[in-house]
């Protein structure tokens, strides 16, 4: 593999096994874990901020805030997912990116620039990245991907 990837939130909500994409991210963390670690696999803290925020929005207490986001933070740890820090560049970009792309939402803009500033390609089913310059590839062809590295041809 050419080059490192990213997840977003999307994927963060997919470590709760109530979560609809509960079984394709479980078989891209068994498949990560296994594979030859020609590359490596980030989140940005962005993500982790926007779990929190979803979560408020959904009238979630502090209590399951801190159990949600201890338990995603643990199976970060054990799956070996690095931590992206958010720069003021990336909110610099982030406002350019939405004065361009009026549909793009603030955690979208966010999560595209600190892929974009890093050099990393996104793993998400959200097609808005397609229109930012961003090389992604969906949750089922990164675990495709995933599986020519531990199975090669």
């Amino acid at each position: 593999m050419e080059r490192d990837f990213m997840v977003e939130t999307e994927f963060l909500f997919g470590f709760q096994p109530r979560d609809k994409r509960y079984d394709v991210v479980s078989s891209i963390l068994k498949a990560y874990t296994a594979a030859t670690k020609t590359f490596s696999l980030y989140y940005p803290i962005s993500a982790f901020i926007e779990v929190r925020e979803v979560m408020a929005n959904h009238k979630k207490d502090a209590a399951e805030r801190l159990n949600a986001l201890t338990f995603i933070k643990a199976k970060i740890t054990s799956s070996s997912l690095k931590e992206i820090e958010l720069s003021s560049n990336d909110l610099i970009l982030c406002e350019h990116l939405l004065m361009q792309h009026y549909s793009l939402t603030f955690f979208d803009g966010l999560h595209a620039s600190v892929a974009l500033d890093n050099k990393l390609s996104i793993v998400s089913n959200d097609e808005i990245y397609d229109k930012l310059r961003l090389k992604r590839l969906s949750f089922k062809d990164f675990l495709k991907l995933l599986r020519t590295q531990i199975f090669p041809t």
